[in-house]
């Protein structure tokens, strides 16, 4: 009697704690991952702030050509772009089975892909990094050869300025509110890229890399903040 009130007593332990049930196939992105995207979401916002720390109204809007984009352009279309993409993630990219195509304007010009997606291992984290701040490309290119992508282009004009500024910190706010809280399997969900020239496999980023990649995309237009600061003429306003 002893012995089966004590099995009793066992199995209802089991059962309060849960172990006793199947584990749940849920996934969501690690703990590791999610630490990592939060620092540097926060680093390239700071960065963001930093270089348009005490600009004057004629240097938010100073273009070094015609044909170029202002500072002002720069952080409406990281503000843009962030929102965008967080609300493509959200609302089409973690409600389908099959890779996306995250900017209809260009899907004409995405590489199918045949074969069924798999997690991609953590080196393409680093490679689309590398591949979203390398601007050798856009620099060798004419302005015009390049037009931004029709979802996201910039305004072109700014009676506040400092608008622009607000509206990058409101969107950068609401990527690191979802990061922080999701349980949604963002390794498991794809939407075609245009970066395969980096890694063998990158016609896809999942989720995670969706994400991340706005943290390097903000890096990659900070670069061209540096390039219009350097010109003479913005040093003279």
């Amino acid at each position: 009697m002893a012995r089966r009130h004590l099995e009793c007593v066992l199995l209802g332990a089991v059962t309060l704690l849960g172990l006793g049930q199947p584990a749940s196939t849920a996934e969501t992105i690690s703990d590791a991952d999610r630490a990592y995207l939060l620092a540097h979401l926060a680093m390239t916002q700071e960065f963001v702030v930093d270089a348009t720390r005490s600009l004057t109204k004629q240097q938010w809007t100073f273009k070094p050509a015609p044909a170029r984009w202002s500072i002002a352009q720069c952080v409406d279309h990281i503000a843009g772009t962030e929102a965008y993409v967080l609300k493509m993630v959200r609302e089409r990219l973690m409600k389908g089975n099959s890779p996306i195509v995250p900017f209809p304007s260009l899907g004409g010009r995405v590489p199918p892909v045949s074969e069924k997606p798999e997690r991609l291992p953590e080196l393409a984290d680093a490679l689309l990094i590398r591949a979203m701040t390398d601007r050798t490309a856009a620099i060798r290119t004419p302005p015009q050869e390049r037009p931004p992508v029709e979802e996201v282009a910039p305004r072109d004009t700014f009676p506040d300025p400092q608008a622009a500024l607000d509206h990058f910190k409101r969107s950068r706010a609401a990527t690191i509110g979802y990061v922080r809280t999701t349980q949604d399997d963002l390794r498991s969900h794809f939407g075609y890229t245009r970066l395969e020239g980096y890694y063998p496999r990158f016609k896809l980023h999942d989720g995670y890399q969706w994400l991340l990649r706005m943290s390097a995309h903000t890096e990659r237009h900070l670069m061209q903040v540096q390039e219009i600061k350097r010109s003479e003429a913005f040093t003279l306003r």
